[in-house]
């Protein structure tokens, strides 16, 4: 049997289209494992009441994405698969295309400060304060990251610097979640990735909402799973964790 081989005009053609396939941008999104932020550290800052120390860390854990106004190229894809705890997306899933990536920073940013806004309410709320009778605020600053999706981290970190009790306890703990005023805890996107920043930032346990139940695919190693739907769920876990049913057991 004998084999011919491609001519020289096809070979250059096939190279030609794969390096373009490689350095053309396509429509597509990464989102890889971001990092955890703890919030007990000059994240949070109340004014109008006394606060209390606390000897554990609260982190915040995010995923790193594409920006909306950057391109993404087939060596990125192709990085993003070989590493193998990034998710390659088309763009359109992630990103609205009937809108600007102007647009989709603000939208991000409005959610941020709406989610800091609602978790200081749950946790007045939670705490007991009257809005109309209290002098108290809390002040959340966080940089370079957008989202509703640390609104149940943030409430945790207000109630856990107004009261005497130490929820923390010495121990690190991550979770992510929105929340509203009245301290329901909503569903967020990439919560795998969430799950590895947290085990890389040295959290053991982490708080998930339950809605989120169906999109763990991998636990790491060292790191409990705890869903919670509420705000003062999530509260009592953190208050007697021994005795609080793991990951999403009970549905």
């Amino acid at each position: 049997m004998r084999f011919s081989s491609l001519p020289k005009t096809s070979v250059l053609l096939v190279g030609a289209f794969l390096t373009a396939s490689l350095l053309l941008p396509l429509p597509y999104a990464v989102i890889s494992p971001g990092r955890g932020t703890n919030v007990m550290d000059s994240v949070i800052d109340i004014a109008g009441a006394p606060t209390f120390p606390s000897t554990g860390k609260l982190l915040i854990t995010t995923v790193m994405a594409t920006s909306p106004s950057s391109p993404i190229f087939g060596l990125d894809v192709v990085y993003s698969w070989a590493k193998g705890e990034s998710i390659v997306m088309p763009r359109s899933v992630l990103y609205p295309p009937e809108q600007s990536a102007k647009q989709i920073t603000a939208a991000a940013t409005k959610d941020m400060k709406d989610s800091q806004s609602y978790a200081a309410d749950a946790a007045f709320s939670f705490l007991g304060f009257a809005k109309d009778q209290t002098t108290v605020t809390a002040t959340i600053s966080v940089k370079d990251t957008g989202g509703p999706s640390g609104g149940l981290i943030f409430a945790l970190g207000i109630i856990e610097k107004l009261t005497s009790e130490d929820l923390l306890a010495g121990r690190v703990i991550a979770g992510t979640g929105t929340i509203d005023p009245s301290g329901k805890v909503g569903p967020i996107g990439g919560i795998d990735e969430k799950l590895i920043a947290a085990k890389r930032s040295g959290a053991t346990i982490f708080l998930a909402p339950s809605d989120n139940c169906e999109d763990v695919h991998h636990i790491p190693a060292g790191l409990s799973v705890y869903s919670v739907s509420t705000l003062k769920e999530a509260v009592k876990v953190l208050q007697n964790v021994k005795n609080s049913i793991p990951h999403c057991t009970w549905q």
